[in-house]
């Protein structure tokens, strides 16, 4: 399960979160999920050769620049979690052989116990005296009451290994669900984002249904991350998801396309459902004001500009994405804030 990956409670987490701002502000770095991620491992202290590269760094008097920060992600991070997915599958394959081994033994005994008592039941049919008999028909009592035992020994050890098996299925569950999730936004990353929209773009096929996608982008984001601070700017990330969220249901999904960018997968819904959905998010956004909780000092309206495109049949995804994008790129070159379809690219 996730919690078994960052364990920490409450306090702990505010401690090594406190920790981690102090060293991203210290190196002057980009305050984005990766940064996070990793000055917080570096916090907890749990990561050995993590902690040895970095205070390498350090002793040397060398500058944490964000392309190192990128490469002590991707070789103690990143690479920490498939180590933690190989490790679960690795017991999983270890239960899964004792839990063989284990019905192997329980069977060759179960089939020597069942074989003692046919013999004693043809004794017993031979026999005419009756103290032979009486000595028989202990031995079968005995021989029963050792069938039982066997069976119940096994029933428990398989109940055991049954557990072992569900819990170890969870925490891989989990794991794998970590690896396509957006730190920041908790939306669906590039990995998540790519397993959606080929199930989606498979359910299309095989049901011939209409599905569109809307590709979304902040506009003049980079302005607010350099005029009110990258904390800010992950704050109107992290509440432009949530309204994504808001807005969808069903088997529709949303994912952190990159930076301020975002795409909603859209089954069953053709060109015009998803232009009103578009429609509906960027009216909702553009009302909101915003205001920086720490100076009060007013942020002003947040606008998103959206291109949308419906998927075509035996059309690439990346085809797809394109159209929406250029639909995107079009709505950006026209004034903002808007949304356009690969229809009015035609038409314009």
């Amino acid at each position: 399960m996730l919690d078994n990956i960052y364990p920490e409670s409450i306090d702990a987490s505010g401690k090594y979160l406190r920790l981690t701002l102090q060293y991203i502000s210290q190196y002057n770095l980009p305050y984005n999920p990766i940064t996070y991620a990793l000055w917080y491992e570096y916090t907890t202290g749990r990561n050995e050769k993590l902690l040895a590269d970095i205070q390498a760094l350090q002793k040397n008097e060398i500058d944490i620049s964000f392309e190192i920060v990128l490469k002590l992600f991707r070789k103690h991070v990143v690479n920490n979690q498939v180590l933690l997915a190989e490790k679960k599958g690795s017991e999983f394959q270890t239960i899964l052989t004792e839990m063989a081994r284990q019905l192997g033994n329980s069977g060759d005994e179960l089939d020597d116990q069942g074989n003692s008592l046919k013999n004693h039941a043809k004794k017993l049919s031979r026999t005419t005296s009756i103290e032979d008999a009486s000595a028989i028909a202990q031995e079968i009592v005995l021989k029963t009451k050792s069938v039982v035992t066997s069976s119940r020994n096994l029933k428990k050890k398989m109940d055991e290994t049954i557990s072992e098996i569900s819990t170890l299925n969870e925490e891989l569950k989990g794991i794998k669900q970590a690896a396509k999730t957006d730190i920041l936004t908790g939306l669906l990353n590039r990995r998540g984002f790519d397993e959606a929209i080929s199930e989606a773009q498979q359910y299309s096929i095989t049901h011939k249904k209409a599905f569109s996608i809307i590709f979304t982008d902040i506009d003049h984001f980079k302005k607010v991350n350099d005029t009110h601070g990258h904390l800010i700017g992950d704050n109107v990330l992290k509440m432009l998801s949530r309204l994504l969220n808001e807005h969808i249901k069903g088997k529709d999904t949303a994912a952190r396309f990159g930076g301020e960018e975002f795409i909603l997968i859209l089954p069953d819904t053709p060109l015009k459902g998803a232009f009103i959905l578009a429609e509906q998010i960027r009216k909702n956004l553009q009302t909101m004001r915003w205001v920086a909780k720490n100076s009060g000092q007013s942020i002003g309206a947040i606008t998103i500009s959206l291109g949308v495109a419906q998927y075509k049949p035996e059309e690439t995804v990346k085809s797809l994405i394109q159209r929406a994008d250029n639909a995107l790129y079009f709505a950006k070159e026209n004034g903002r804030n808007k949304t356009v379809t690969e229809l009015d690219m035609a038409t314009a």
